[in-house]
Formats: C-alpha cells, sequence, structure tokens
C-alpha cells in the first residue's frame, strides 16, 4: 500500500487538488481540514506563543521550566 498527501483548496465545498496529476484515476483516501491562520494567532511573537503554550497546557513555572529544558536539549 502507498500513501500520497497532495495539497488541496476548497471552494465552495468542492476539493480542488493543487498537483491533480499525482491523484490515482480511482481511490479513496482521508481529507484532513486545516484552519485558516487568524489575524490573532498569525501576530504572536515566538514569546507570547510559548505564554499561550504554557497557559493552554497549565504549566506553573517549575514546569514550564522544565518543559524548556528538555526541548532545549532534544534541539541539540
Amino acid at each position: 500500500m502507498t500513501y500520497v498527501t497532495l495539497e488541496v483548496d476548497i471552494d465552495r465545498g468542492k476539493v480542488v487538488p493543487k498537483e491533480p496529476a499525482k491523484l490515482p484515476e480511482a481511490g479513496h483516501g482521508l481529507l484532513t481540514i486545516l484552519e485558516p491562520v487568524t489575524a490573532a494567532s498569525a501576530g504572536l511573537s515566538p514569546l507570547e506563543a510559548l505564554e499561550a503554550l504554557q497557559e493552554h497546557l497549565r504549566l506553573d513555572e517549575k514546569k514550564a521550566a522544565e518543559w524548556m529544558a528538555a526541548v532545549r536539549d532534544a534541539r541539540r
């Protein structure tokens, strides 16, 4: 079994592939809808994004510091 991932646009409920040549003549698959970037989320600085994530995950200062250290170590 093989998988193909294509970028698509949705126009009035119709899925329009950006690269139709990559589509098989017949088949079935799954479609993942990506939420559009909103003005509120597009303008976040890295620090604001981190603070929003910290709030979403309900991390206290200690847990946030541990999480940031783990991310930093993973990037090395």
